[in-house]
């Protein structure tokens, strides 16, 4: 008897542990809201710079956006673009300057200093005919997307003067986007779901000494659920990559998704309710940029207006998938 006192007064000693150290754990912050935008955006982070497209109605162009460090947006001055809101990543040059990359009208690829306001257009990557998008960069090497002859080509390159131009890494039928890392690249691809031949998204990462490939998440619509997964973005600590699956329909809400290289590991942090079509890491303080939309064309209804992009804030990546 003696002895099973002990045990329950035991048990009893470990849940009251167990309940305060949930207790003392702290909340998730709620969002900053950095703008509120009259169209959709695509959003790009890095090391605490933050840049988006704002939509000029009367011109009908997207200008460049930039915050510091969750600071008061301001304009870049570098010329809009008419076909929609920049396809931004950021990154790093060669020697850890922060830069942009991103494609114009005319689908050639231009890389930006932050620091100096400097844009280049990047010849070498850009085919004369056939046009590039969603390029990412880091450490120098620029990935990108060419679609050629029916299928979608991730493509990397640099701009090093001994650079004879980019080398084909991956060939599908359809690669959604990509994220490089110093040693890897994260991409999505289509697949067949249960609503439809492409009713599923998937995350694959690819090693890019080794050639290794692998599918690490999947996310598959159904039912009123429309699951979509954002651009992965480079965290840097831990190494790995992080994106958005969205539960668009569910009521479920969204989740963050982290996938850490060393261990091949997934955790989860929970998101907001509102429709997220992009997403980037800004760093641990900040946490994850992100703009939101009602639908990917839509951003108001009823006077409420859904377009913004915000800052997380810190993450707790303790949820459930």
């Amino acid at each position: 008897m003696i002895t099973m006192l002990r045990i329950r007064s035991s048990l009893l000693t470990a849940a009251t542990a167990a309940a305060a150290l949930a207790a003392a754990a702290p909340a998730q912050a709620a969002p900053t809201t950095l703008s509120v935008e009259s169209a959709p955006t695509k959003v790009a982070a890095w090391d605490g710079v933050v840049m988006w497209s704002h939509y000029d109605a009367t011109a009908k162009t997207y200008s460049l956006m930039k915050s510091v460090d969750g600071g008061t947006p301001t304009n870049v001055a570098v010329a809009p673009r008419t076909k929609g809101p920049f396809d931004i990543d950021l990154g790093t040059n060669l020697s850890g300057a922060t830069y942009a990359v991103y494609t114009r009208d005319d689908g050639d690829i231009y890389r930006l200093s932050v620091a100096t306001g400097r844009e280049v257009k990047v010849a070498k990557l850009s085919a004369s005919t056939i046009v590039e998008r969603d390029p990412t960069i880091m450490r120098g090497e620029i990935a990108f997307i060419r679609r050629d002859r029916g299928f979608d080509q991730l493509r990397i390159g640099n701009t090093g003067s001994a650079s004879k131009g980019s080398r084909l890494i991956v060939k599908k039928r359809s690669v959604v986007n990509a994220e490089l890392s110093p040693t890897h690249v994260a991409y999505v691809v289509t697949g067949p779901g249960p609503i439809s031949p492409q009713g599923a998204k998937y995350v694959r990462n690819r090693n890019l000494k080794t050639g290794a490939d692998r599918q690490v998440y999947r996310a598959v619509s159904g039912g009123a659920n429309s699951a979509q997964i954002t651009r992965p973005t480079y965290m840097g600590s831990p190494d790995g990559f992080m994106w958005v699956r969205t539960n668009h329909g569910s009521g479920t809400g969204n989740r963050f998704v982290r996938y850490t290289l060393r261990g091949s590991k997934l955790a989860y942090a929970k998101g907001s309710s509102v429709f997220t079509i992009s997403s980037a890491w800004a760093g641990n303080a900040l946490g994850a940029a992100t703009s939101t939309a009602l639908a990917d064309t839509a951003c108001n209804d009823a006077g409420v207006q859904y377009c913004s992009v915000a800052l997380s804030g810190p993450l707790q990546f303790s949820a459930t998938p």
